[in-house]
């Protein structure tokens, strides 16, 4: 299947057409101009939609040029796209639709009153079909043929930024390849101390940073940051650079327009090309997650930068054609064109989806953020589609549609296989705030280690909208289950506000603890090429809170397939009734060997009374340590560093937890690796944030 997606996911990605407009036919465009000198009667020598439209009802001029073109070609091909190209401009123009026979018979009609052109051709009204001189037209078709090689550059700038991201995309598989099927790493501690795991800002890379105290900056770490860095740099160099068009031109008459109308192409072709990129790296089920292990969290880094480079361009190709239709007089004809408003319509749907999608705004309001985005990514592929179906590449246009199409349908996929309407148990855990769901496992549902499920919720009884809603949950197994055939699947989840607040009211109405609803479950998500060839490396999981959700899988895998190695988990807690709701699991990797460290650090008086502040050993049997504060991540991380190192065996520290938890816990990793340490150390960070 993952086969069957990929391939139909790269044929949707293919540009099918090329431009319309003059570079469609060098052939038709070069006839089109260089009968402009003549007088045809239409008080005009311009190409605007009167002038076209009083030209395409004259049977000379039409006889004059669809001769024009059969006489300069000996290929077919070629002559019939040409005469298609006139065709069309007539329909757009006047309305008028010509079929590519009526063109042959203009043309056959005409041959029959074809002369020489004269002078007086250019001030009097031509009643005959004109000859060409050939040395004119050579020079009106080598010029076209300098300006279709101008634009097509850009075409090939465009198509470059896209093979920047298929580089990354391959490097990034090649090293996943190595790691998992051959079991080797590519990355050393040095590696990961200066580049992969250093945010590229301080520390921050979960946690938004507020220049000025106003504005709202997110950061990935430094390999991520360079990468992004690269492909700003190369955009800028694109769009600056390869600008030899020569003048005079029969199309670019002013220096000035010309600089105009090549940069406009170059920016408008650039971003064009980025659509199917920035669709495709923003999709829940993108193909590429799997190959390359590269997290959903990186893709949207490197899908708001891409929308982020897009939105520039578009925004500068816009503002051309703007200044140019001011100064060249005809902003009220153009403004009336379709085209030109659905190309509005587009400049401004892009910009507001990347400023509406920013993480701060997403924070405050996830639900409006939700419904807005997919909303206007519908409308932006509909405005683009008929900004561009006069003038070509649609290409581009569908392949966001069917890339879109294909996430939606796959996410179907997932949820029949899933057994579409499910029943599960919701239980509250008797701290009011976490909530355990258990479900039968269904049949076609293969579950993975570490990977993760979109759950709906089916409520009639509560807002419509949320319905629309997907929230990721970890997915568990109970201690006593098959990892390899569970019976069933458990989730736990944080009440914090929306649908998820409504199901714990809805829990906590019953009376009885516990109730049942409707859910579809889509997944299962985060898996990768499995590993063939797995080292032997210890893990020490450091999570907070209701993270213990994300790296239990891990745990529970790696205790089951190293058991020569004796694992640790450190849970952060606020909250003591955690230790009830997961006693079953804490016991569970206790008689596997697992070292438990639970650290305690909210203060309260009842709590200072009742015990002294330290480490204890609680009556389950692991260490409880009541340090009512923060712990220092920094003197954890490099105390289990320490320790693996004089056991000499390789270490994975594996995080989940909250924004600001997982940004100390990457810098205390990144500060602990020495120098002059002899193990390896990974960071194996579980999180959603995006």
């Amino acid at each position: 299947m993952k086969t069957g997606y990929i391939i139909w996911l790269l044929l949707a990605c293919l540009p099918l057409g090329n431009g319309l407009v003059l570079i469609d036919s060098t052939l038709a465009s070069a006839c089109i101009y260089y009968e402009l000198q003549y007088d045809w009667g239409c008080n005009s020598h311009g190409t605007g939609m009167k002038a076209y439209a009083c030209r395409c009802k004259n049977i000379n001029w039409l006889g004059t040029v669809t001769n024009c073109i059969r006489n300069n070609s000996d290929s077919t091909r070629l002559i019939n796209h040409a005469l298609r190209h006139v065709a069309t401009r007539c329909l757009q123009k006047g309305h008028l639709h010509y079929s590519l026979d009526d063109m042959y018979r203009f043309a056959d009609n005409g041959s029959q009153y074809l002369r020489e052109p004269t002078l007086e051709d250019k001030s009097v009204t031509v009643n005959t079909t004109l000859l060409v001189n050939q040395t004119d037209f050579d020079w009106y078709h080598r010029k076209f043929k300098d300006y279709t090689f101008s634009v097509e550059r850009s075409q090939w700038f465009g198509w470059g930024l896209v093979l920047y991201w298929a580089a990354i995309v391959g490097f990034a598989t090649f090293f996943n390849l190595c790691r998992r099927l051959a079991g080797y790493s590519l990355a050393n501690n040095w590696c990961r101390k200066h580049i992969t795991l250093p945010s590229a800002f301080k520390d921050y890379r979960e946690r938004t940073y507020f220049f000025a105290k106003i504005v709202p900056l997110n950061f990935q770490t430094r390999l991520h940051g360079l990468v992004v860095a690269v492909f700003v740099v190369l955009t800028i160099i694109s769009v600056g650079v390869g600008y030899e068009l020569k003048l005079p031109h029969p199309y670019l008459t002013t220096r000035w327009y010309a600089n105009l109308n090549l940069v406009s192409y170059r920016t408008d072709l650039m971003a064009i090309s980025l659509f199917p990129v920035i669709y495709l790296f923003g999709i829940r089920n993108n193909p590429l997650i799997y190959i390359s292990g590269m997290p959903y969290s990186v893709f949207q880094f490197y899908h708001r930068w891409c929308a982020y480079t897009c939105a520039v361009l578009a925004f500068i190709h816009s503002i051309i054609w703007t200044v140019w239709a001011i100064a060249d007089g005809g902003y009220e004809m153009w403004a009336m064109d379709a085209y030109w408003k659905w190309g509005i319509a587009a400049t401004t749907l892009i910009v507001l989806l990347v400023f509406h999608s920013e993480k701060v705004i997403r924070d405050l309001a996830y639900e409006i953020f939700l419904v807005m985005h997919q909303f206007m990514n519908i409308a932006f592929i509909i405005s683009m589609y008929y900004h561009c179906n006069t003038l070509g590449w649609l290409g581009w246009i569908w392949s966001m549609a069917g890339i879109l199409c294909y996430d939606r349908f796959i996410r179907i996929v997932r949820i029949a296989i899933s057994g579409g309407v499910r029943t599960a148990t919701l239980i509250d855990c008797g701290n009011r705030s976490v909530i355990k769901m258990v479900m039968k496992k269904p049949k076609y549902f293969t579950y993975a280690a570490g990977s993760h499920a979109y759950v709906y919720f089916l409520s009639p009884t509560d807002s419509w909208y949320y319905f629309f809603q997907s929230h990721p949950f970890s997915i568990i197994l109970k201690p006593e289950e098959d990892r390899r055939n569970p019976d069933n699947l458990v989730f736990y989840f944080k009440a914090s506000k929306s649908i998820t607040r409504a199901m714990l009211n809805k829990v906590m109405k019953s009376g009885r603890g516990s109730v049942t609803c409707k859910i579809l479950l889509e997944g299962p998500y985060g898996t990768t090429i499995p590993e063939t060839v797995k080292g032997v490396r210890k893990t020490v999981a450091v999570c907070a809170g209701l993270g213990i959700s994300a790296v239990y899988p891990i745990l529970r895998e790696n205790s089951i397939s190293q058991r020569q190695i004796y694992h640790k988990l450190i849970w952060i807690i606020n909250d003591l009734t955690s230790l009830d709701w997961f006693h079953e699991e804490l016991q569970w990797l206790k008689a596997q060997g697992t070292k438990i460290s639970i650290v305690y650090t909210k203060a309260d008086d009842k709590d200072v009374e009742a015990s002294s502040k330290g480490s204890q050993t609680s009556e389950s049997g692991y260490e409880l340590e009541k340090l009512y504060s923060r712990p220092n991540l920094l003197s954890v991380v490099e105390s289990e560093v320490q320790q693996a190192s004089s056991e000499a065996v390789d270490l994975t520290i594996v995080s989940c937890g909250p924004p600001s938890f997982n940004d100390e816990l990457r810098d205390s990793v990144v500060r602990s690796i020495a120098p002059d340490l002899k193990i390896d150390v990974e960071l194996q960070e579980e999180s959603y944030t995006w």
